[in-house]
């Protein structure tokens, strides 16, 4: 086996294990709510209603998501 195939495959096995460490961590929540709300928000923009509006609802329908798969994962 050459140097590079072995730094190859160490870095094949390091991959591997940051991904396990990965799927077991909890997620990020409130950077989940942040991109959710974003999402919302830039998606209900489209529709040129009141921003303030938009700010909240963008915010509660990404908490209200947040709380389900929260418990979602829970269950799991």
């Amino acid at each position: 086996m050459t140097v590079i195939e072995k730094q190859y495959m160490d870095s094949v096995i390091n991959i591997n294990r940051m991904m396990r460490k990965a799927q077991d961590a909890e997620p990020d929540w409130e950077q989940r709510r942040y991109e959710i709300a974003f999402a919302v928000y830039m998606e209900r923009r489209k529709l040129l209603t009141s921003r303030e509006d938009d700010v909240k609802d963008a915010v509660a329908e990404a908490d209200l998501l947040i709380a389900e798969l929260k418990k979602t994962q829970e269950k799991k």
